[in-house]
This record gives structure tokens, C-alpha cells and sequence, in this order.
């Protein structure tokens, strides 16, 4: 296949398009237009028609610069352009900025806000007044502030997984509690964050519920614990997330 430019010949005519774009600067038309039947380029190599004949192109397109026409503004009696395209001209674009009420309120600008204070940290947010009746257990600035609010004040029979009396955890519980964060560096075993940056010493989860045992003691063992931070283990508790202990990864 030669390059009709140059000459050279090349295997195949792809070889010699890309040639003739790279070397030549100018790519060989690919496209026979259906309305004129003159050959041109196109990029995708889909266009029916050349940039002369499209029929959605130049003042076939109702957005063409030409194409717009003239009526009078309702309120000032003024004559102004517009696209018939666009809703019919009513009001010219004076009147339209200068009148209130025309136009919708700027989204932009936030509406009325009050201040609130954190239930878990005690920074301030701001908030919807509407709000303030909705949100039964307050406002928090983070999941990682709900997170600690809910350990330590959903508790009894408000917690989901209540299902009637206090749990008795017993003397080796806090002895396996050190041996698991020891065996996981003090890390939670989920997301990876550590003691430092929790700035305390992650929780340590029960992977087969306390309750399921008939004598708790039962359950503390190291292959029943898994250290995590105080979002995931929430999460696993409820059921979002599975986690293993560092035996069975």
C-alpha cells in the first residue's frame, strides 16, 4: 500500500493511514458522505454525513447563532432575541434581573442555621432548626464520635442486641482482653488503625457472643477475640462487616 503524498509503501493500509497522520500531519479521509458523496475524516469513523450535509449541523440546528428571532418584552415593551429552541421569549434579560420574584432564590446561600454541640466530643455543628425534633439522641460530628456515645450509653435493654439480664464477664476476662491487643499489636484487625491514632486502646470483640455460652468464662478465649477500633467493632456487632480472630486469617 503506497502513501499517495510520499510514495512509500507500507504492508498494510492501516500502517499507511497512520503513517501519512504521523509523518504527513494530515489524515486520509475514512468517510463517504451519504448526501454529497465526497470522502472525509472522522475521528470515530461513525459520522454519516460530511460537516456540509449533516442535517444536524450549521442552521439545521435550532441552537445556531443564526437562528434566533426577534418578540417584545411583555413587561418593558422592548424587542430582544431569543432561540426557539428555548422557551418563547417573554421578558428581556433587563427585566428579568431587575424584577424580584422572577427568578428562584439562590440555592447557593445556605438557609437559617443554628448551633449545636456535639453529644460525643462537644464541638459545635450547624445544623437545620427542623432538625432539632428529629434527632432523638442528638447530634454528632463524626461516626467514629457516634460510635463512642453509643458504647457508652446504649447499654441494657437499649442495645441491639439485648436479649434480657446483665452478663456476669467474669475474672479472666481482662487477662485474655491484654493478651489479644498484645497478640494484635494494638491494631484494629479490620481497617488497620492504630492505638496512636485512636488515641486509646482499641475494644476487643467476642466473635461467638458471650451470650451464646452457658458459663461466659467460655467464651474468653483468644481464638474467640479479635481486636478492633471502636467503628468497626459497632459494625461487626451489627452485622456489616465478618471478622476472624489472628488464627484463622
Amino acid at each position: 500500500m503506497d502513501c499517495p503524498t510520499c510514495g512509500k509503501s507500507l504492508a498494510t493500509e492501516q500502517g499507511m493511514r497512520q503513517h501519512h497522520t504521523k509523518v504527513h500531519g494530515d489524515p486520509l479521509p475514512n468517510r463517504t458522505c451519504s448526501g454529497c458523496g465526497l470522502a472525509f475524516y472522522d475521528p470515530k469513523a461513525r459520522r454519516e454525513y460530511c460537516d456540509d450535509c449533516d442535517p444536524n449541523a450549521g442552521e439545521h440546528n435550532g441552537n445556531w447563532r443564526d437562528a434566533t428571532e426577534l418578540t417584545d418584552c411583555t413587561r418593558c415593551g422592548s424587542t430582544f432575541e431569543y432561540y426557539p429552541s428555548d422557551k418563547p421569549g417573554v421578558y428581556c434579560s433587563d427585566c428579568v434581573e431587575a424584577a424580584e420574584g422572577l427568578l428562584p432564590d439562590n440555592p447557593s446561600i445556605k438557609a437559617e442555621r443554628v448551633t449545636v454541640g456535639c453529644q460525643s466530643c462537644g464541638d459545635d455543628l450547624e445544623v437545620r432548626p427542623a432538625r432539632i425534633d428529629e434527632q432523638e439522641r442528638g447530634f454528632f460530628c463524626t461516626l467514629a464520635c457516634y460510635g463512642d456515645w453509643l458504647s457508652a450509653n446504649v447499654v441494657g435493654p437499649d442495645h441491639h442486641q439485648w436479649e434480657g439480664g446483665p452478663i456476669e464477664y467474669g475474672r479472666s476476662w481482662w487477662q485474655v482482653r491484654r493478651q489479644a491487643l498484645e497478640r494484635d499489636d494494638y491494631e484494629c484487625q479490620h481497617c488497620g488503625v492504630e492505638a496512636a491514632e485512636l488515641d486509646r486502646n482499641p475494644d476487643v470483640h467476642h466473635l461467638e457472643p458471650v451470650r451464646s455460652f452457658e458459663d461466659p468464662e467460655d467464651a474468653h478465649v483468644l481464638e474467640n477475640v479479635v481486636t478492633l477500633c471502636r467503628s468497626c467493632h459497632r459494625r461487626a456487632e451489627e452485622g456489616q462487616i465478618a471478622v476472624s480472630s489472628a488464627g484463622e486469617k
